[in-house]
């Protein structure tokens, strides 16, 4: 089913959707920690609150996603997207909100 996370959540339809996700601490040391290459650590993850380990898993999904693609995604500054992330999840938030 197109547009379902593991986490049975639909996926942003917009940039405003979307945003907040992004921002999120554990979003951005999970895009960062597999751009980096560092191992995913289980334990780690065991003492998070559950939506902190979706935020951390969600972002390494979209680094791999943008590796995947080709993209290098350089995300310094955790409140700051780079315009070319942004620009990944604008085009898959317009692509889900066309499908309904």
């Amino acid at each position: 089913m197109s547009g379902v996370t593991n986490n049975r959540f639909f996926g942003a339809r917009s940039w405003r959707q979307a945003k907040p996700v992004l921002l999120h601490p554990k979003f951005f040391q999970g895009f960062n920690d597999f751009r980096l290459r560092r191992p995913f650590d289980y334990r780690m993850l065991d003492e998070w609150p559950t939506l902190d380990q979706h935020r951390y898993e969600n972002g390494r999904e979209l680094a791999a996603e943008c590796r995947l693609a080709g993209y290098s995604v350089m995300w310094i500054e955790r409140t700051r997207v780079p315009r070319s992330l942004k620009s990944v999840v604008v085009e898959r938030a317009l692509a889900r909100h066309s499908t309904n």
